[in-house]
């Protein structure tokens, strides 16, 4: 009798509709969480589509992968999440690793999405690029801009960069 039982427990259309609901259940939570490569996040980033949590999340996720990155791309991405993140240790060891002077500038096509969709971020490497290329003029510019936006966004460690820089762009 327990035989019968168990066999009429799990029959074929029961069985096919739990294997339908467990792959449509991990099809949503695989699309609701991504774990894409550095690139396919920045361009998630840029895209502007995620909300509040998904974006920080994005963030984190760039800050953690290009940690243990070589590439320029890949280190100017995790900088600059780290500026909105407010990470200064994760910026400092970033931006030791990029170097100094015209070696951290990018090719212009290494260039797309690196903005992580957030013009704050836009102006920060604009203005690191314009000092490390000796354009004081350009440079100081766009550390103006950063610290007006960073009072507007809350953005307190861009405001602290731009602040530093403009006290060495007076020298």
């Amino acid at each position: 009798m327990s035989q019968q039982a168990s066999e009429r427990l799990l029959t074929t259309p029961l069985v096919l509709f739990l294997v339908l609901v467990l792959a449509l259940v991990s099809g949503a939570i695989f699309t609701r969480h991504p774990s894409p490569d550095i690139d396919g996040s920045i361009q998630l980033l840029a895209d502007g589509d995620l909300d509040f949590e998904e974006r920080q999340r994005m963030l984190l996720r760039i800050v953690d992968l290009a940690k243990k990155a070589d590439a320029k791309r890949q280190l100017w991405a995790g900088l600059l999440a780290a500026v909105v993140l407010q990470d200064r240790a994760s910026f400092r060891d970033m931006d030791a690793k990029l170097g100094v002077g015209i070696e951290r500038i990018l090719p212009e096509a290494d260039l797309q999405w690196l903005t992580l969709g957030d013009v704050v971020v836009a102006n920060v490497y604009l203005a690191m690029v314009a000092e490390a290329s000796g354009d004081k003029q350009q440079s100081r510019a766009k550390w103006s801009q950063v610290a007006a936006q960073s009072r507007v966004t809350g953005y307190v460690f861009a405001g602290e960069l731009a602040a530093a820089a403009m006290q060495r762009l007076k020298e």
